[in-house]
């Protein structure tokens, strides 16, 4: 699909054009994976924070319990904030960065002529579009494996290599930008 539109001061006409349906289909999903996990949050909270006080009980040596109850409680409840943070910040992560996908991913398709840049740009985008999942692994891996444990497993192998497949996309959609306003 082409649309040609004036953004330029000067007339330069852009056509746009439609990114590949699995990028939209990713930007989509985690779009409307953000508003459930959002609602859910807001009306199941009790809910979630009973579960997850019991996922830590379950786990308890995981999370250094030292059968001082005092000492315990505040342990558990740490874990229940981390777990909550990583399912807010999954939230308003997957708002974002769907959108970002979407006008990113079609900014490519409009924008960059080289097939492969323009393959390895989507694919770079889409992995950094999934960053948002990584926040959902961080919440359950606290539960499952303590807290410390659980931020160093989402970090390391989720956050991290998503992050930085986001910021190499955009840097390489912000040289293609580049190049295209010098050959305009």
């Amino acid at each position: 699909m082409l649309l040609s539109r004036n953004f330029r001061p000067g007339g330069v006409q852009i056509a746009l054009k439609r990114p590949p349906l699995v990028v939209v289909l990713v930007a989509l999903l985690i779009l409307a994976l953000g508003e459930t996990g959002g609602a859910l949050m807001s009306q199941l909270r009790p809910a979630l924070q009973r579960q997850a006080a019991a996922r830590v009980d379950a786990n308890a040596q995981a999370h250094g319990f030292s059968g001082s109850a005092e000492y315990d409680d505040e342990v558990r409840e740490r874990a229940v904030f981390t777990a909550e943070s990583g399912l807010s910040f999954f939230h308003t992560h997957a708002e974002g960065l769907g959108l970002v996908l979407f006008f990113a991913s079609t900014l490519v398709a409009s924008v960059v002529p080289a097939r492969r840049i323009r393959a390895a740009l989507y694919v770079l985008l889409t992995a950094g579009g999934l960053f948002p999942l990584g926040y959902a692994v961080y919440g359950v891996a606290v539960l499952e494996l303590g807290r410390e444990a659980g931020i160093e497993l989402a970090e390391r192998w989720v956050l991290t290599p998503l992050g930085s497949a986001a910021i190499l996309g955009l840097l390489g959609l912000a040289a293609a930008l580049a190049a295209a306003r010098s050959r305009a």
